[in-house]
């Protein structure tokens, strides 16, 4: 019987002789190889806050512009975003849309951080504030096209520091303001896109909340260059 390893080994020598007699034939500059060979596609960075190990509670309020015309807007968005990061970021606990919804019925237009992290003993505070989003501009009639901004607020609970940049542990946690930064998106991107009316409406309001929702995840989780989602098929 052939040692498994003696296996192994013929199969990787047999994987690097292939890949260079591919670039003596080709020509190519091996670097040029290496980086079709690599196993992971390029991806961007997130450039808003690590979220691992970290218990989050999202809070999403929206114009009344926006409210008016989709009054589920809010919930929509949390919940979207929330689904995301549970997917995307490890160990990762977020605080359920639906107690957070209950807690800002509660508390209507609170937007202090560090009470919220303390009602649901939360380390970080992400605030969405939807200050347009629309699905058709004003005298459009047949056709549609997604448009949204979103300002993205995110606070950490930490505790305060004394003269020597030591955290003081007999102090309450404090919210600390971490990341301040936009994200705007419009679908499709090249221009409005022809629509029946009726459901199909629905259809791309929902399409276009999902592409709004992952594009604020990117702000935490990296993503691949090739993570295309400006598509125009719509579901009916």
């Amino acid at each position: 019987m052939i040692p498994r390893w003696f296996t192994k080994f013929r199969i990787a020598a047999a994987l690097t002789l292939a890949s260079a007699c591919l670039i003596a034939t080709s020509g190519c500059d091996p670097r040029t190889m290496l980086y079709f060979l690599q196993p992971f596609e390029p991806t961007i960075a997130a450039p808003g806050p690590k979220l691992e190990n970290k218990k989050v509670v999202i809070l999403c309020y929206a114009t009344s512009g926006a409210l008016g015309e989709f009054p589920s807007i809010e919930r929509d968005i949390t919940r979207e975003v929330a689904s995301r990061l549970r997917t995307k970021v490890k160990k990762i606990t977020i605080v359920d849309p639906d107690k957070t919804a209950t807690w800002m019925e509660a508390h209507p237009r609170n937007t202090d951080p560090a009470e919220v992290a303390n009602d649901f003993d939360a380390d970080i505070v992400i605030l969405l504030e939807i200050e347009q989003f629309r699905t058709q501009a004003p005298g459009d009639l047949n056709v549609v096209h997604g448009d949204s901004k979103t300002h993205i607020k995110v606070f950490e609970m930490q505790y305060p520091k004394n003269s020597k940049d030591k955290p003081i542990k007999d102090q309450p946690k404090e919210a600390k303001d971490v990341y301040d930064e936009y994200a705007e998106s419009n679908f499709p991107n090249r221009g409005p896109l022809p629509i029946d009316t009726g459901s199909s409406l629905g259809a791309f309001k929902n399409k276009f909340t999902k592409i709004v929702a992952t594009e604020i995840t990117w702000h935490f989780v990296e993503h691949s260059e090739e993570d295309v989602i400006q598509d125009s098929r719509i579901e009916r």
